[in-house]
């Protein structure tokens, strides 16, 4: 009996990141297979959260065994330099395997020049079978990074997965208007905060009936900056700390390990009123759930706002992208 090949995703996954496994299902969904593997520093966190994968490996020795009869390389921003250096040389391999090649819609860093690419890892991304990135931004960066394909731009597709509702059933109160809050507690965004306090106050006088869902959706295996658990925390002491919080747990980072997923993610916002977010992948949720979403992040980075502007043509009533100031230095 002839063995099947199958599909290997490459992208950011396993770290923590919610939203890097949304953009996986997604990829599962565009690259249909019988057998489907991914990357992943965590696989067992990875394969409950996309529980339709066979399996995953955890370097380029392992993907190659596979004999994958298509490599999908995408799944957030994972198109920079580092990740281009420790992948393009297997997809090399890969290819003189039979494997196809498919970059789908990636995320580009700034990433320089890339002169240092041999003529046949070069060849691997003209010549790959689709060149897609999510925005605007990203395609300026690869235009500067000296490759004659140009990508097309897909507007962040991971926007309509479907949400799974039932955390949100379980947890959420019926009848009680509700306020998702994500907040990454970056130096830079607190400081923002700070500096902004008096505009943060009279933007958040609207919701004082409402109650808060905690929206957590990255919590880093190494990087403390990325922990929307604490994020969402010193947000509500500062800005809400009369509001009454709708579900507690979720701001019990060993419930959201074992029991988060992007799809119940999505069955969350889909149920708030209104989510104020700092992060992008939470504003695709709800933007994709048709739920008002209003960013708060600071001016300096774009990478909010590009969102919005990806998803400009279907932002629900009343959603913006508020940019706060940094003190001077």
């Amino acid at each position: 009996m002839m063995r099947i090949r199958p599909t290997v995703h490459l992208g950011a996954f396993g770290y923590g990141n919610l939203g890097d496994e949304l953009c996986l299902i997604e990829a599962m969904q565009a690259f249909p297979s019988a057998e489907a593997y991914a990357f992943s520093v965590a696989p067992d966190w990875t394969m409950r959260c996309v529980p339709c994968l066979k399996g995953c490996f955890r370097n380029a020795g392992e993907m190659l065994a596979l004999k994958p009869a298509r490599v999908v390389y995408g799944g957030g921003l994972f198109g920079t330099s580092k990740a281009f250096q420790a992948w393009i040389p297997s997809l090399v391999r890969a290819k003189a395997m039979g494997a196809e090649v498919y970059f789908h819609n990636l995320g580009v860093g700034a990433l320089g020049d890339l002169g240092w690419l041999s003529a046949a890892e070069r060849s691997v991304i003209e010549d790959a079978a689709i060149f897609t990135v999510r925005d605007y931004v990203s395609v300026e960066r690869w235009a500067k990074a000296g490759i004659s394909r140009m990508p097309y731009v897909t507007h962040f597709p991971e926007a309509d997965i479907a949400p799974e509702f039932s955390l949100a059933d379980a947890l959420l109160p019926r009848g009680q208007r509700l306020l998702g809050v994500s907040i990454i507690p970056t130096p830079m965004m607190r400081a923002c905060l700070r500096h902004e306090a008096a505009t943060v106050h009279a933007l958040m006088e609207e919701f004082s009936d409402h109650a808060i869902v905690p929206i957590v959706s990255t919590v880093h295996l190494s990087t403390p900056d990325e922990d929307d658990t604490a994020g969402c925390i010193e947000f509500l002491r500062d800005f809400l700390p009369k509001n009454p919080i709708a579900a507690p747990i979720l701001l019990d980072r060993e419930f959201w390990r074992a029991e988060l997923t992007p799809q119940r993610l999505k069955g969350l916002i889909a149920r708030c009123d209104t989510l104020l977010t700092h992060r992008k992948h939470n504003a695709v949720h709800g933007i994709g759930a048709n739920v008002r979403v209003i960013g708060l992040h600071p001016w300096a980075d774009g990478s909010l706002r590009r969102t919005f502007i990806a998803l400009s043509d279907r932002l629900p009533h009343g959603s913006r992208c508020i940019g706060l100031q940094a003190p001077s230095t």
